[in-house]
């Protein structure tokens, strides 16, 4: 099934950064908005794979926070964020959006979003503190990924979605293939959904099954004070 119709079937104009991405979909032969649809799907599939290889080798702390980076990049899409400010609640409203559309065969998040900003500001700052009242287990990541996944699938279908993508301040990026200057992500994203919806076929998914390493965070040095 070809699914590259998903990320267009609410297309609108950018209301933001238009030069940019009217740049790198002229490139790509693609609509600006469909264009920043794919970038933006190409970005969370590398922070999901780049935490699932870290989750695989039970490197939890990187693992987290490069999952709670793609919840964050989610908070962006689905608020419209401009600016880069305000990441905390960004990541807030990244968490809210998987509590308010979650994966209905995965068990419910660990954590708050409070919860889940307290463990990115654990696992990006050197993993000094954590409040005692937060636990830290494989689950606040193998669940994190697992509704991360059922939104990244699902999420265009929010008829809400498509005016927040269009102003969310999300630049593209590029690089030189063979020569050419290309945007990265986007043709191999549009490639990937001939055949697969977003989240499918991703790498080092090994949190998608309940094997899974325990990680033991009752010790004062893993748990921090409160």
């Amino acid at each position: 099934m070809d699914y590259r119709p998903l990320l267009a079937q609410h297309t609108v104009q950018l209301s933001h950064d238009a030069p940019r991405w009217d740049d790198a979909a002229q490139i790509a032969g693609l609509d600006p908005y469909v264009c920043k649809a794919s970038y933006v799907c190409g970005v969370m599939r590398e922070f999901m794979q780049a935490s699932g290889l870290n989750f695989e080798h039970n490197y939890h702390l990187g693992s987290l926070f490069l999952a709670l980076d793609a919840t964050e990049l989610l908070g962006r899409i689905v608020s419209g964020k401009r600016g880069t400010d305000g990441s905390t609640e960004v990541l807030r409203t990244g968490v809210r959006y998987l509590e308010g559309h979650a994966d209905p065969q995965a068990r419910p998040l660990p954590h708050s979003a409070a919860q889940y900003v307290k463990l990115r500001n654990f696992a990006g700052h050197g993993a000094a503190q954590l409040a005692r009242t937060v636990a830290f287990t494989p689950d606040s990541t193998q669940l994190l990924l697992r509704h991360l996944a059922y939104v990244l699938n699902t999420m265009w279908e929010d008829p809400s979605l498509s005016a927040n993508l269009a102003a969310a301040e999300i630049h593209p990026l590029f690089t030189v293939v063979k020569g050419s200057r290309q945007p990265v992500y986007v043709r191999d994203i549009q490639e990937h959904l001939m055949t697969s919806q977003p989240a499918d076929g991703l790498e080092h998914d090994c949190w998608r099954y309940d094997e899974a390493a325990i990680l033991d965070n009752s010790s004062p040095s893993a748990s921090g004070t409160a």
